[in-house]
């Protein structure tokens, strides 16, 4: 996808309007003996150092909108910014929201506290299609069992396993048509939902969704 003319790289004139919600605090362990579970943080927590302190694991470009739909096409990377998966669909409304999963870790030795954030592209829907209703992401970027939008760096076989725990917990969730955010309790902590919705955006122009490791979501002009 092209962005046709226009501004690269800055950040979108008009109204971003970002609604978080975040989950008490506080760490939820897996079952499982206490090593185990510590094991698992101390994982994540290698992870969370050595992640960019910014990902793009989604851009997308409103195709048209028309009879009462909007058509978008959606691309998710990995973190080498490589295409993991597209797809093109439309959905009834006119305003599009994107739904970003947040999972949160720790980078320090308290193991109470969650400062840094995976994020899984989650779900999409609109003004007239509900959250609950939405088109889920997760099995697009599935690879055997791993999120493919985390690809592009090396992992540990603890950090893989960890990764691979929070990504099922949430598609379990989802698939169960309860909210993901109930699957990312375990050693991770609670998880951090954001969705980013922007007033309008344009038929024609790439839309990237940044996500920064320290939290935060924003969709600008790629």
């Amino acid at each position: 996808m092209r962005r046709q003319g226009g501004r690269r790289g800055s950040p979108l004139v008009g109204a971003l309007i970002i609604l978080a919600s975040f989950a008490a605090a506080g760490y939820f362990w897996f079952r499982g003996g206490v090593s185990s579970q510590r094991q698992r943080i101390t994982y994540l927590e290698d992870l969370s150092s050595r992640l960019r302190a910014e990902t793009v694991p989604l851009k997308f470009m409103v195709v048209s909108r028309d009879g009462g739909e909007i058509r978008a096409r959606v691309r998710m990377y990995d973190l080498a910014g490589r295409e993991v998966a597209a797809l093109e669909k439309a959905w009834p409304g006119s305003e599009l929201y994107i739904d970003i999963l947040l999972f949160p870790i720790r980078s320090g030795k308290d193991a109470g506290h969650a400062d840094s954030w995976l994020a899984f592209p989650y779900r999409i829907f609109t003004d007239k299609l509900p959250a609950a209703s939405g088109s889920v992401l997760f099995d697009a970027y599935d690879g055997g069992g791993f999120p493919e939008v985390l690809d592009g760096m090396d992992l540990s076989a603890g950090e893989r396993a960890a990764v691979i725990s929070a990504f099922a917990a949430a598609r379990k969730s989802a698939g169960g048509g309860s909210p993901a955010t109930e699957g990312a309790k375990g050693a991770f902590g609670s998880a951090v939902h954001e969705v980013s919705e922007l007033s309008r955006f344009e038929v024609g122009i790439v839309y990237r969704v940044v996500c920064r490791i320290k939290g935060g979501v924003e969709i600008m002009e790629d």
